[in-house]
């Protein structure tokens, strides 16, 4: 009897061959699938494939064995980041010793440096980059507790740059030995609302499909000798629910707390010095950057900083090629990111509170090709630049991020008249994309209902983080979300996909 086999899927790069990982067996049983097995051992399904030949058509056998290619934990294909404590150790022939601190009243980064024996403040910064910009009570940090020498004469040259955060140091020296990861998702399910069907009931379907699709992640990360622990509190939205629940728990037992939802919760959840393990899954309030919190949405500035960069690359390539900038006002954010281009021939265009200067637009010189950027997210403004400039004769490629192409209510018939339409954007869903509908498939058969974008969300954020602390951060692209924090807590995940008949197609 056969249960359908899920096709091809790739999460994550393993390059590695059979002979240089070790093999363990498995018997199919009921609801196993190619899909599920993949995530259950951390692997792919191609490796899954090439190491079990007999697997033929599209089915899994009851009772068959398969032989899976175990990747280690670790130091292992996976996780081709370097261990800075293990790098010091190697280079200086001893063993440097490391405790963990957490932040008392009083204390200054100054002081501990000086206590700890750091001869500058840079050594002391390399151990804890969180110190430099969430400096705090309750804040832990790594703290050298045998030769300090040992570690002075190495520290500059074996941290790679930009340096991991403290959570990356303490899992990388446990993982080897640990059974368990333990995870906190704080979400506002409001359960007195949703059960007396009050108005803030609505609120509470968004937190439900993203704890579902963080329960998959975790279930899928599980097997017989590892397990994701999860469990959820209600935040409700407020200071003193979200306070009470917390609280209650020893969040020093939590390796990943995934939430709060919005930002004043988000900024809450620093007072109580984990913010370097927790993990801000919606909220695109500025007030998030800089908290020390691992920030899953981009940033806008981020976006317009990719679509510079490919402008300036293609300005390199065509000398008719010119950069125009559109905007309401003049900010010092504008002013900078214009400043940024190289081509000498560059335009800027300010408009009023009338939006005077779209038109123009519709003098602009035929002979020349425009690489537009609308520095502004307000729909309104972006047609009425659009409006003027289709109204010339100049021909010209629309750049947009994201935020103003998707969430501004605009849609996709807009950009059926533009000769070129390129978006920046961190997050997309193609429910033609293989890895979409394998991702689908198994959802359903584990929950049976179809996954939404919030559960997909949750999903994506749950199994980008496990795997941060499994195998180490390098960047990924999830069904939904991408991920890129090789600099620091900020996501830069940016993919550049340009409209072609009614789809986002990946530039490059």
């Amino acid at each position: 009897m056969g249960i359908k086999q899920l096709l091809f899927l790739c999460f994550f790069a393993i390059t590695t061959s059979l002979s240089a990982q070790s093999v363990t067996e498995h018997v199919v049983v009921k609801g196993n699938t190619l899909y599920s097995l993949s995530k259950q051992y951390g692997i792919t399904v191609s490796a899954l494939l090439e190491a079990n030949p007999q697997i033929a058509g599209t089915t899994l056998s009851l009772d068959d064995v398969l032989i899976i290619p175990m990747p280690e934990r670790k130091d292992s294909a996976l996780a081709p980041t370097v261990d800075p404590v293990a790098d010091i150790q190697d280079s200086a022939g001893s063993e440097a010793t490391f405790d963990m601190y957490k932040v008392r009243r009083g204390d200054t980064p100054e002081d501990l440096a000086q206590e700890w024996g750091f001869s500058d403040m840079a050594s002391f910064y390399s151990l804890n980059p969180d110190a430099r910009t969430n400096w705090k009570r309750g804040l832990r940090l790594v703290r050298p507790v045998n030769d300090i020498a040992l570690l002075q004469a190495t520290v500059d040259t074996v941290v790679p740059q930009p340096a991991p955060t403290s959570d990356t140091l303490l899992v990388s020296g446990l993982d080897s030995a640990r059974t368990s990861l333990e995870v906190l998702g704080i979400l506002p399910f409001f359960h007195i609302d949703y059960i007396n069907e009050t108005a803030l009931a609505k609120r509470s379907p968004v937190a439900m499909s993203l704890r579902m699709g963080m329960e998959f992640a975790a279930y899928l990360h599980s097997d017989s000798s590892f397990s994701v622990n999860i469990e959820f509190i209600d935040s409700h939205n407020q200071r003193d629910s979200l306070k009470k629940a917390l609280d209650s728990l020893d969040l020093e037992n939590y390796d990943l707390l995934l939430g709060p939802l919005y930002s004043k919760r988000v900024q809450q959840i620093t007072d109580f010095g984990v913010a370097w393990k927790s993990v801000n899954l919606m909220s695109k309030s500025p007030a998030i950057e800089g908290l020390g919190v691992y920030n899953t949405v981009v940033s806008e500035d981020i976006f317009y900083q990719m679509l510079r960069e490919l402008i300036n690359d293609r300005d390199s390539l065509n000398a008719k090629s010119i950069p125009l900038i559109v905007t309401k006002g003049l900010s010092k954010e504008c002013e900078l990111f214009f400043e940024g281009f190289n081509n000498p021939n560059k335009r800027l265009i300010v408009n009023d509170e009338k939006w005077s200067s779209n038109e123009a637009l519709a003098e602009l010189d035929s002979a020349l090709h425009y690489e537009l950027i609308i520095y502004d997210s307000d729909p309104a403004f972006m047609l009425d630049v659009l409006r003027n400039l289709r109204s010339g004769l100049a021909s010209y490629s629309l750049f947009g991020t994201e935020y103003q192409l998707f969430n501004s209510g605009i849609t996709n018939d807009n950009f059926t008249r533009e000769a070129e339409v390129i978006c920046a954007m961190s997050s997309y869903l193609s429910y033609k994309d293989t890895n979409t509908l394998l991702f689908v498939e198994a959802f359903r058969s584990h929950f049976g209902i179809e996954p939404n974008q919030y559960s997909i969300r949750g999903y994506d954020i749950a199994d980008y983080h496990i795997q941060r602390h499994l195998y180490g951060g390098g960047p990924m692209r999830g069904i939904f979300l991408g991920f890129d924090f090789m600099q620091d807590q900020q996501n830069r995940w940016v993919e550049l996909r340009r409209f072609d008949n009614f789809e986002w197609k990946p530039l490059r």
